[in-house]
């Protein structure tokens, strides 16, 4: 279990810190074009959640957060498989969650957005674990349901 933890742990020092460099080194609204015009470091402030979903709703947003968090917290100490795949998948959409939801929403009241790919709204560093966290997690369970396990 303590794998898992690590990987929480470095999602959220390297979302954190990527925040902080785009926040402090760029102007809010500044793109840079990273491949073209398909990619690029785009420095917004979401104050909702994802696809700025419910973004003047933040007492709404702050208790869904933190039930679903202490949910998936809970789940991953009560599940009895401790496959590092699993493990991983959880480590990956814990900390996404806890960086974006624990820490930077309370604290600044918005989350730094800064990924921009194509015509896909902007996202972080966060966002990015908790969906792969959540594909690896439905790639376990799927895995399974068919009788292999991780």
């Amino acid at each position: 279990m303590i794998f898992q933890w690590i990987v929480a742990a470095i999602v959220i020092l390297l979302d954190q810190l990527t925040k902080y460099i785009v926040s402090t080194r760029m102007s809010l609204w500044e793109s840079i074009p990273v491949l073209g015009h398909f990619v690029n470091i785009f420095y917004v402030r979401n104050t909702g959640v994802g696809f700025s979903l419910f973004e003047f709703k933040s007492e709404f947003v702050e208790y869904l957060t933190i039930t679903i968090i202490a949910g998936v917290v809970l789940f991953s100490f009560l599940w009895k498989d401790k496959s590092r795949f699993f493990r991983l998948s959880m480590g990956l959409l814990i900390g996404g969650a806890i960086s974006n939801n624990l820490i930077s929403r309370p604290i600044f009241g918005y989350v730094v957005d800064f990924i921009q790919i194509g015509w896909w709204p902007v996202f972080n560093v966060a966002d990015s674990c908790v969906v792969a966290g959540a594909i690896g997690l439905g790639i376990y369970f799927l895995r399974r349901s068919y009788g292999r396990n991780s």
